[in-house]
């Protein structure tokens, strides 16, 4: 890529002068150049002297290069090194175009070595929330961005349909007599949270006597070939294929999607659970509270000790949560020799296909040793997922190959919790809550999303067909929800707002969107013009050219960065930078009527769109070519 051959000639430059290995990186801003190295602030702390002092020395020395016009040295001790525009704009545009969407900011990096990424994995008893959109998004996002430099990536969707939730819902249709059909204009997964959940939850309130019918209904879905395996597996299936509706509305894609009784239906359980036993690092317990059960013994861990132990298998011999995964995890590793069989389910809108976990046939689901495991769960499941790490560490598996990525909650506004049918709002945010009815599901906030969206495509575009309106609209409100949700870091909370989503200014995803549809327009009227393209700068250029062409080089390394970090924030914050940079190119250099400079304005466009929509491809926004 042309910024890292801007870096390798800043290196061979200073190794010129004897400095070898010296760090070099990308400044904070265009300022300070394209590269910059602290070497005379570092090498000042070691030796006493002054750095700035130092600096200049050292600058004085350099000279200029292919890509690199002039080196400075800048308080209190840097190093700067600036581009040479009219090589550095040839050359980078002159590479974008000839590596194209699909290749350019991608890398090697990653060849060679395997990937899983767990994400999604939501109780079949349920419709989506906004909650789960932010685990979809991470997710999906995570993956795309592993792939783009190389890891060959496999993702696997968990489908929790065991335990008390799905146990609750059976105790519904079995123990109740509720009809297994929806009311009409009801999807299964609508029906199922939100009116046999809820009547169960409400029925076990007012029977106690239900919660023993409720922990037998739990442990038999565990039991192969039960009656109640059996009918789990139908209504899981179902709610199952309504959810991926969702989540493929929401952009994701599935490798593998694993059922969680399978981990028990298949031995895996039981594998694990005599490794366990064998290595002494579970016991039985003989009094207390945890009488009867079987646990993880946490004494010798620094934090977890001071909590008490984890229960991995209760007293009526049914498996927690926590001993599923465990088991689970060491099956993703590729560190069990426990065999799981599977089956094409469906594909994937990609055309991809899905496979899903099949115990009674199938054939052996083959994936590679991975290198890392990323999984993606809540904050509020830190203690699980470190008991899991912990367990690992203990069978003598590097924990660092096992990744939880962790997230914070959805919010909502008040406005938007009033425009989605809260009516008892108080404060500026709103949290979900069961026992209050409050759940905001994704598909409603998409489909509100749109109607708002579809608002303003019409004012734009009354001789637009409805359907191109609807598709628009649709667009517009998938990248105004994963924008939204995806520019915070993970580890801090969102506070989502319909409004402020869907706005074509500001820090949004249709701001990026109408960026790219303004390049497509201009792509237009040049053809018609004929103008061609030329990446070969006609002179001097104007600053809104050089920071375009700038953040365009630079995207490369912002990927670059977001796999190794995993950090997402830094990819939409340099999307939004792209799509800043082009609007001032817009308003300040024009194309068509550009005279001697169009040829290499419409080549700037033209790498423009290439970059940021290989940018938005892996951040899940859709590109639109009209708004």
């Amino acid at each position: 890529m042309t910024i890292k051959r801007l870096f390798e000639e800043a290196r061979r430059l200073l190794s010129g002068v004897g400095l070898e290995d010296v760090r070099i990186g990308p400044p904070r801003s265009p300022e300070f150049g394209e590269a910059f190295t602290p070497y005379p602030l570092e090498e000042a702390r070691r030796s006493g002297g002054n750095p700035l002092e130092l600096a200049r020395d050292i600058a004085s020395k350099l000279g200029s290069g292919e890509l690199i016009g002039r080196v400075e040295a800048a308080p209190p001790g840097y190093i700067n090194f600036y581009a040479d525009w009219r090589r550095f704009s040839e050359y980078t545009l002159s590479e974008v175009v000839r590596l194209g969407t699909k290749d350019y900011g991608g890398s090697r990096e990653g060849e060679g070595r395997v990937v899983l990424v767990e994400h999604t994995s939501v109780n079949p008893n349920k419709a989506l929330h906004i909650g789960h959109a932010r685990n979809v998004y991470v997710g999906d996002t995570v993956a795309r961005v592993l792939a783009k430099v190389g890891y060959r990536v496999y993702v696997l969707n968990y489908v929790d349909d065991s335990g008390a939730q799905m146990a609750s819902v059976l105790l519904g249709f079995l123990a109740l007599g509720m009809p297994m059909e929806p009311p009409p204009g009801i999807r299964f997964d609508e029906y199922c949270g939100d009116h046999v959940y809820v009547t169960v939850t409400r029925r076990l309130e007012e029977d106690r006597s239900l919660e023993e019918r409720l922990r037998a209904l739990a442990k038999s879905i565990e039991e192969r070939g039960s009656e109640e395996f059996r009918h789990a597996r139908l209504v899981a299936d179902r709610v199952l294929s309504n959810q991926l509706a969702t989540c493929w509305r929401l952009g994701a894609r599935y490798d593998l999607l694993f059922r969680e009784s399978d981990v028990v239906a298949s031995g895996l359980w039981v594998k694990t659970f005599n490794l366990l036993l064998e290595k002494g690092i579970i016991y039985k317990a003989e009094e207390g509270e945890n009488r009867g059960c079987w646990c993880v013994d946490l004494s010798s861990h620094p934090v977890l000790s001071k909590e008490g132990d984890e229960i991995l298998v209760k007293s009526d011999g049914s498996t927690t949560y926590v001993a599923r995964d465990i088991a689970f995890a060491l099956w993703k590793l590729g560190e069990s020799d426990v065999k799981i069989n599977g089956r094409q389910w469906g594909r994937n809108p990609d055309g991809t296909p899905i496979t899903i976990t099949e115990t009674d046939y199938g054939t052996p689901i083959i994936i590679p040793k991975p290198s890392l495991v990323v999984t993606v769960v809540g904050s509020e499941q830190r203690r699980p997922q470190e008991v899991v790490r912990y367990v690992l560490s203990r069978l003598g598996v590097d924990g660092e190959r096992y990744l939880h990525y962790s997230y914070e909650r959805v919010y909502l506004s008040a406005d938007s919790a009033k425009r989605l049918g809260v009516e008892a709002v108080e404060g500026k945010v709103v949290q979900m809550s069961g026992r209050k009815g409050i759940y905001f599901k994704v598909d409603e906030v998409l489909d509100e999303l749109k109607r708002l969206a579809a608002e303003e495509v019409r004012k734009r575009h009354a001789d637009w067909p409805r359907d191109k309106v609807d598709e628009v609209a649709e667009a517009i409100a998938q990248g105004a929800l994963r924008y939204s949700i995806l520019r915070s870091e993970a580890e801090k909370a969102v506070v989502f707002d319909l409004r402020e989503a869907t706005r074509l200014e500001g820090d949004t995803g249709p701001y990026i969107q109408y960026s790219i549809a303004r390049s497509y327009r201009i792509l237009e009227k040049a053809q018609d013009r004929g103008i061609e393209a030329d990446p070969t700068p006609y002179g001097e250029l104007a600053k809104e050219e050089k920071l375009l062409i700038r953040s365009i080089s630079f995207l490369p390394l912002v990927i670059e960065m977001s796999a190794r970090t995993l950090r997402l924030r830094q990819l939409l914050t340099h999307s939004r930078e792209m799509a800043v940079n082009f609007n001032e190119f817009y308003e300040k250099c024009p194309v068509i009527e550009g005279g001697e400079a169009a040829p290499f304005r419409l080549a700037l466009v033209q790498g423009y769109i290439i970059a940021q929509t290989s940018a938005m491809n892996l951040t899940g926004i859709p590109v639109l070519r009209e708004m």
